[in-house]
């Protein structure tokens, strides 16, 4: 029985590690992104480059996510992220047929949305803390809703995404190193952890 108890524990801790790495491989990937779009600003005018950059971005995001569905493989809401993972892919995909910026920007509202809509699901099914994960939908919410203004900017589009993108990073390396942020809902399945994963 102890020695059952130990391999227990040494599971929940290694599931533990996993995640925390995984949110430190999204959240540095996140604050590369942005840094990339902040430090390319002059280049912004061309929509053929914004075209590649966020599309580039959008295809680092699904991969990095997959690192996420990767840790959490083992259990039933895994999907949930493998889903997000699937959505950034489908974006970065969906830009090779834009050919407006307005068309460009609406990519982004939708994916923003999806993501959104993913998190505020993983909150209702106990799966997700709520102070971590009502921030993630905010924060994509206004992304989507900024994104919509200004949709025929596509200088303020993407310099919207690059904020987003080093913010969400920022609390994502925060969440890694929040032990709290990581462990199993008090009133859910415990082999469901809970993990931020909100992008």
């Amino acid at each position: 029985m102890a020695d059952a108890s130990r391999e227990t524990v040494s599971s929940t801790s290694a599931d533990h590690r996993a995640l925390r790495r995984a949110g430190l491989i999204r959240a540095v990937a996140l604050v590369l992104v942005g840094l990339a779009i902040a430090f390319t600003a002059t280049l912004h005018e061309s929509f053929a480059f914004d075209h590649w950059l966020l599309s580039t971005s959008l295809t680092v995001i699904g991969a990095v996510t997959l690192v996420e569905y990767w840790a959490l493989r083992s259990t039933l809401e895994s999907w949930w992220v493998a889903a997000r993972a699937v959505i950034a892919f489908a974006a970065a995909g969906a830009l090779i047929a834009v050919a407006d910026d307005v068309s460009l920007a609406l990519v982004i509202v939708f994916w923003a949305m999806l993501t959104a809509v993913i998190t505020l699901m993983r909150l209702l099914r106990g799966v997700q803390p709520r102070r971590v994960a009502v921030p993630s939908a905010l924060l994509s919410l206004a992304l989507a809703v900024v994104t919509l203004l200004v949709r025929e900017d596509p200088v303020a589009v993407i310099g919207f995404f690059g904020a987003y993108a080093v913010i969400r990073g920022v609390f994502l390396g925060i969440s890694a190193f929040d032990g709290g942020s990581v462990g199993a809902a008090p009133d859910a399945d415990t082999s469901a952890p809970r993990t931020e994963s909100a992008i």
